[in-house]
């Protein structure tokens, strides 16, 4: 297998544990390596005189995701997992399955086709894109991508990064394990998967 995914977590100094909002407790640096390249090697951030400039908002150009430097993208861990859980591992053809948080500016966006996944990293808002070699701006989903993963190779990886961060938690972190939240993010509520089950709702791009 040549995909890695490679993520590395950390409590937040800010949160208290034990919390309601589990989700809020733990970031998440995540990259995709395929076959020796990194997702985020050939980004480049914005700089004010750049063309891409103009479509960032004038006040947020200095606090924009895209105008720093990026070896990884920073999400919840356990809103990360319950993506790829109900998301990632059964994303179909023409597909669109969508990595994020409500409170961050930034998202993965993945596209299944028949060469593979195609991956991105989007700006919300303002229509900027990083495809794996360069930022461009549109309002809709791109259909290509320059990083684009064998669809088996995918899916298994994140499988199996699934299985070794459970397998992680539970001999480290016990009391994670136990948590509602966290049990429901893995996959481990049964009613909560029901309720997901009558109410999914593919994004589809027609071929």
């Amino acid at each position: 297998m040549t995909l890695k995914i490679d993520v590395d977590y950390k409590k937040n100094k800010s949160a208290f544990y034990p919390t309601d909002d589990i989700f809020e407790s733990y970031d998440t640096a995540i990259n995709f390596i395929y076959n020796g390249k990194s997702f985020f090697e050939s980004f480049s951030p914005i700089t004010k005189d750049s063309e891409m400039a103009k479509f960032i908002v004038h006040s947020e150009l200095d606090s924009s995701a895209f105008t720093y430097d990026l070896e990884h993208a920073k999400f919840p861990l356990f809103s990360m997992v319950m993506d790829i859980n109900f998301g990632l591992k059964q994303i179909s053809l023409n597909e669109i399955v969508i990595m994020t948080h409500d409170t961050y500016q930034t998202e993965f966006v993945f596209y299944r086709d028949k060469e593979g996944i195609h991956i991105f990293f989007h700006l919300k808002y303002d229509g900027l894109w990083y495809d794996g070699n360069k930022i461009f701006f549109t309002r809709q989903v791109p259909v290509k991508s320059s990083f684009v993963v064998n669809t088996n190779e995918f899916i298994c990886a994140f499988d199996d990064f699934i299985n070794q961060l459970q397998e992680y938690l539970s001999i480290n972190h016990l009391d994670l394990v136990k948590d509602p939240l966290v049990k429901r993010s893995f996959g481990n509520d049964k009613r909560f998967n029901d309720y997901l089950e009558k109410n999914k709702r593919n994004n589809m791009i027609s071929e």
